[in-house]
């Protein structure tokens, strides 16, 4: 079984949290690097400047336009993009993660050493900053700030707009409309019958 200090922070995340974790560790590592703001009212990502060092930051990156785009929204179309897949991929293939759902169900040792290894990264105390993000979430951030927007963020855009439109009532009537009133008849001067 392979150690916690052989797996990358993206491989640490996508068994402890899935690819929503992997986004939400790239975030986390181009906010410290001053690439991305998140800001802290609207829970929005903005682009400062774009100098990716891998494949999963060069998804986050295209993902975030000028004008940014809501936390949530980023995170999801992080964690579907192909950079992403390829580190579940990558962890299936060193037989880490099941193949699929149904052959989880027969591959039990496979299951308990990824269960095992998750349990040594919640306990393991020496991990790196990042590594502790992906292991434990938005408690592990370091950044008072951004652990707050990251917990207290609802994975929707923040504004929501309620339409409503007024039922008419059964027992109100009908307004007056000027065809009913006798305003406008079948036989008028205008050329009719």
């Amino acid at each position: 079984m392979r150690d916690h200090t052989e797996l990358g922070p993206y491989e640490i995340a996508y068994l402890c949290g899935g690819p929503e974790r992997v986004a939400m560790t790239v975030l986390v590592r181009l906010a410290g690097d001053g690439q991305i703001r998140v800001s802290p009212d609207r829970h929005r990502v903005y682009a400062e400047r774009r100098e990716p060092r891998d494949s999963v930051e060069t998804a986050a990156l295209e993902v975030v336009p000028k004008v940014g785009r809501v936390l949530g929204l980023t995170v999801l179309m992080i964690a579907a993009s192909p950079a992403v897949e390829e580190v579940g991929r990558r962890l299936r293939a060193q037989r880490l993660l099941p193949g699929s759902r149904v052959r989880a169900l027969w591959q039990w040792g496979r299951v308990r050493r990824a269960r095992r290894l998750r349990g040594a990264l919640d306990r393991a105390l020496s991990l790196d900053a990042l590594s502790r993000v992906a292991a434990t979430g938005a408690a592990g951030i370091a950044d008072r700030e951004l652990r707050t927007i990251f917990k207290t963020h609802k994975w929707e855009p923040p504004v929501s707009v309620k339409i409503s439109i007024p039922k008419p009532r059964v027992n109100e009537p009908l307004p007056e409309v000027p065809y009913r009133s006798g305003l406008y008849s079948a036989y008028s001067d205008f050329g009719g019958f």
